[in-house]
C-alpha cells in the first residue's frame, strides 16, 4: 500500500513553508516489497522530516556505511546523490520550506546542513512531545495539524524578516528566468559579493550551483512528464550546450547517465513521488 498526500501549510507558515507532503508505505508480512531503496538527487530544498514509524538508514555511496537516521532531521540542498533504506512501514511526513525559509526559522547559516541530515533537536527544542503525538495519530490530517500548530507557535516566537533576498531567492526557482547573477544581486540589493555571501548563508549554496541544480531538477520533471522526448531534446529545451553539457550535470547530481535513470528508484520520480 502506497499513499501519497501533499497538504497546504497554516496560514501564517506561508510566508516560509510551500507545502507539506506525506507519503506512507506499507507491506505486509510475506508481501513482496521492492528494493527498500531509494535515492533522493541533487535538489535546492530545505526540508523538516518527521519518520513517526519505522526508522530509516541513510548512506551516500554504495561503499559508505550506513546511518540510522534520527526520528526528524531537518536538511538543506543535496548537491549529490544520497540513499535512503526503509522498512516495511514507511511513514514520512516532509515540511518543505521555500529556499531561504528555514534560515528565517532557525537562524542559523545553512551550509553545515548541505547534502546531510542534522538532528533537528540540534535546531529545534520541545520535539519530544510532538514526537510522541505523531506516532499515536493515525489520520494524516491530524499528523499535519500538530506539525501546523508546532510551527506556527515557533513562528510567533522567532521568524527572521523577510529581506529582498529572500523573495529573489524563490524566483530564482523559475528556471525559465534569464537573469545573471549580477541581476539576481541588484534585485536582491546587494552587490554581487554581498549576495553571494547572503545566498551561501542562508540557503547554503552558491547561487550559480543553486542555478544549475535548479535546471538539473527541470529536465527530470520535464523527462517524468515526456518520457518520449529524447535527452537531446530537453537539454535543448533546458538551455543546455549541447547533451554532454547534461551527461556532466548528471554525473555529478545523478551519479548516472540520464539513459539509466529508470533503472533507479529516485525520490520524485518512478514509483517514489517523494523522498
Amino acid at each position: 500500500m502506497v499513499t501519497f498526500r501533499k497538504f497546504s501549510p497554516a496560514p501564517e507558515l506561508q510566508e516560509i513553508v510551500r507545502g507539506i507532503e506525506v507519503l506512507h508505505m506499507v507491506w505486509e508480512e510475506g508481501v513482496a516489497m521492492p528494493s527498500p531503496e531509494i535515492t533522493c538527487l541533487a535538489n535546492t530544498e530545505q526540508n523538516l522530516y518527521f519518520y513517526p514509524h519505522e526508522p530509516i538508514v541513510a548512506f551516500q555511496t554504495a561503499a559508505s556505511t550506513p546511518e540510522s537516521v534520527p526520528f526528524s532531521i531537518v536538511t538543506g540542498p543535496k548537491v549529490k546523490p544520497v540513499k535512503l533504506k526503509f522498512g516495511r512501514d514507511y511513514l514520512m511526513i516532509k515540511v518543505q520550506f521555500y529556499p531561504t525559509g528555514l534560515y528565517r526559522l532557525l537562524g542559523k547559516p545553512m551550509q553545515p546542513l548541505i547534502n546531510i541530515g542534522m538532528d533537528a533537536r540540534e535546531y529545534l527544542d520541545d520535539l519530544e512531545p510532538l514526537y510522541r503525538l505523531l506516532q499515536k495519530e493515525v489520520a494524516y490530517e491530524m499528523m499535519v495539524e500538530c506539525i501546523n500548530q508546532y510551527l506556527s507557535d515557533k513562528i510567533r516566537k522567532r521568524v527572521l524578516p523577510e529581506e529582498p533576498i529572500d523573495i529573489v531567492a524563490r524566483q530564482m526557482l523559475d528556471p525559465t528566468l534569464k537573469y545573471s547573477l549580477e541581476d539576481w544581486a541588484a534585485k536582491a540589493c546587494l552587490s554581487l559579493r554581498q549576495f553571494e555571501r547572503s545566498f551561501r548563508q542562508r540557503v547554503g549554496i552558491s547561487p550559480k550551483l543553486y542555478t544549475r541544480i535548479v535546471r538539473f531538477e527541470r529536465a527530470m520533471r520535464i523527462k517524468e512528464s515526456n518520457p518520449s522526448l529524447s535527452w537531446s531534446q530537453i537539454a535543448f529545451e533546458c538551455d543546455y550546450n549541447d547533451s554532454s553539457h547534461l551527461l556532466r550535470e548528471f554525473r555529478q547530481f545523478a551519479h548516472f547517465p540520464p539513459g539509466s535513470h529508470t533503472k533507479f528508484q529516485t525520490s520524485g520520480h518512478g514509483d517514489f513521488p517523494s523522498g
